[in-house]
């Protein structure tokens, strides 16, 4: 299988996803489109709250807590995301959901998990599930697919971590959040999420794409620990900074 691997690897050598150079994958199995270049230039998210993952001003010591979650802590217990949402990573998220570019899902998971593989996001214990966030069965249709699955999936895979498909569902559809504010956003997604299979776990990992104001994974934070889950944990690709 491994040989079958390479084989193909030299055949059909992947290109990155951003400068369309070739990439060589390091090992077997591992499926990042994307050269070290451009993987080494992204917005990484090092500087950040370690409660919500929101990022922090250059100087900021590790370790220290945003304002927000100092004055009203969020339903989650922690969080971590992998980038900044601008740049690069704005263009490939987009691409994932917007232009209906699934096979960039596998990409973004690998990368997802190649940057998380040395933080303390797996240090800690491994959560119980995995719980991407739902979309609207509406939403899904036109989609097609659930990127925070497509995503998940590689996480799983690798981590030996199952996915909870069926215990929370969207119940409400619900407007874009796209141009809301961070109240308006609040409002929107209040009550749009209810459980319909009991969760027998104690630690879940919402898994999501973009965190913007925190609303969406909040309201689903709240629903898990109104229904037994001791600790919720949120895993995305990027965290939006505050505006202004």
């Amino acid at each position: 299988m491994e040989l079958a691997e390479r084989l193909l690897d030299n055949l059909f050598p992947s290109r990155c996803i951003l400068c369309n150079q070739t990439v060589s994958s390091p090992d077997v199995g591992q499926s990042i489109e994307l050269c070290v270049d451009c993987f080494e230039s992204q917005p990484f998210n090092t500087i950040c709250c370690t409660r919500c993952a929101l990022p922090l001003a250059e100087g900021t010591s590790k370790g220290s807590i945003c304002g927000r979650c100092i004055t009203k802590p969020p339903a989650f217990d922690y969080a971590y995301s992998v980038f900044r949402y601008e740049d690069d990573v704005i263009g490939l998220v987009h691409q994932l959901k917007f232009s209906e570019k699934i096979t960039y899902a596998r990409s973004i998971g690998e990368i997802f998990l190649s940057a998380v593989n040395s933080e303390e996001i797996f240090n800690r214990d491994l959560p119980d599930c995995l719980l991407p966030v739902p979309l609207h069965s509406s939403r899904l249709r036109k989609r097609g697919f659930n990127q925070s699955i497509e995503i998940a999936r590689v996480l799983s895979k690798k981590k030996k971590i199952p996915i909870e498909y069926n215990a929370v569902i969207r119940q409400r559809k619900t407007p874009p959040q796209t141009g809301l504010d961070a109240k308006q956003r609040s409002k929107n997604i209040k009550n749009a999420f209810t459980l319909v299979n009991d969760i027998q776990c104690g630690h879940v990992l919402i898994i999501d794409d973009v965190v913007t104001t925190g609303s969406t994974v909040n309201e689903l934070a709240k629903l898990l620990k109104g229904n037994g889950v001791e600790c919720v944990g949120v895993l995305s690709i990027a965290r939006a900074p505050i505006k202004g």
